[in-house]
């Protein structure tokens, strides 16, 4: 009795209740596991969501600026109708332009709602047109090869540079004697070729060949005194730099050059015959001698094309624009846009 007892309590604690068996399974943790995938899920989740914000923000700011730069185009807009008005009453009122006229004045900065502009008028025939040496009528062509000679010569630049512009715009591929045409630039890598049309900007000069490495300091200069036009243009003696007037001839000297530039601030020349007295008296020279070196076509008193630098800042654009107008008195005074583009000015 005593051994039956004993069995039974055995088989109880291994299991065994009456005719029923119960199996007990190990089953190792499984909480360390767990706790990693929902981890994981939840720093997926959180990125996702990250990107989205950030998407949002992103399309968020660009529309934003979108709108402001559009408001900035609009009053760049504005800007250029007052600026075109402006210089058909100035071209009704008088034939000749000087460093004394109203639109020589920068205009600005004026603030307007939510932002300000500013803007400077240029007049581009006070600068050497490079586009000239494109000019027709070969006798007038070679002068305006060897005013940009001078210049170059005068300004210590590449001695070359006039042919290897002349070689960059004129239609042909046959180079002068110290020009480039396009087998030469086919060379280079990446290779290109030469224009062979007038230039549309004076960046252009630092594709050509020798002028690639302009340094900044003389690059400076040269878009003070240099411009590339849509047709040949005169250069305006009551605006023009001092070292393009000393271009103009050989005799033209820094004494008789500083000693203009001083008088025009006062007595700016009504018409050309103006200026050629002055010379007269200057010089000592014969008036036929100096017509012939300043012809009427090469020099004037009037100038047609302008350039306008814009900055307009509204909200968190801050937009600079360029433009170019032209104005001719053969076409009903009327002031047309030339060229646009976007700048840093």
């Amino acid at each position: 009795m005593r051994g039956g007892g004993q069995g039974k309590l055995s088989l109880l604690k291994r299991g065994y209740s009456g005719a029923k068996f119960t199996q007990y399974v190990y089953q190792p943790p499984q909480q360390g596991f767990a706790l990693l995938t929902v981890l994981m899920i939840v720093a997926l989740i959180a990125m996702m969501g990250s990107q989205l914000l950030y998407e949002q923000y992103t399309n968020i700011k660009r529309s934003g600026h979108m709108m402001h730069q559009a408001q900035s185009f609009a009053v760049q807009w504005g800007v250029e109708s007052w600026v075109k008005k402006g210089l058909k009453l100035d071209l009704e009122d008088n034939n000749y332009d000087s460093l004394n006229d109203a639109w020589q004045t920068p205009f600005g900065p004026i603030p307007y709602e939510g932002g300000e502009v500013s803007a400077k008028l240029v007049d581009l025939n006070s600068r050497l047109n490079l586009n000239n040496v494109v000019e027709q009528d070969e006798s007038k062509r070679r002068m305006w090869l060897a005013i940009i000679k001078r210049y170059a010569l005068q300004n210590a630049l590449n001695s070359r540079f006039s042919d290897v512009i002349k070689d960059w715009v004129d239609a042909d591929d046959i180079p002068a004697a110290y020009g480039a045409e396009s087998n030469v630039y086919l060379l280079f890598k990446p290779a290109y070729s030469t224009a062979n049309q007038p230039m549309v900007m004076l960046s252009e000069l630092k594709l050509m060949d020798g002028l690639q490495r302009i340094e900044y300091d003389v690059w400076q200069v040269l878009e003070k005194d240099l411009t590339t036009l849509p047709t040949v243009s005169k250069i305006n003696i009551n605006t023009a730099e001092k070292r393009v007037l000393m271009a103009l001839a050989d005799w033209l000297d820094e004494v008789v050059v500083s000693a203009w530039i001083t008088q025009r601030l006062s007595e700016p020349a009504k018409k050309l015959d103006d200026f050629i007295t002055f010379l007269v008296t200057a010089k000592g020279l014969p008036r036929t001698e100096i017509k012939k070196d300043l012809p009427d076509w090469m020099v004037g008193v009037q100038s047609d094309y302008f350039l306008l630098n814009t900055q307009v800042d509204y909200g968190e654009s801050q937009q600079g624009v360029s433009a170019i107008f032209s104005r001719h008195a053969d076409n009903q005074n009327e002031v047309r846009l030339v060229q646009r583009w976007l700048s840093a000015e």
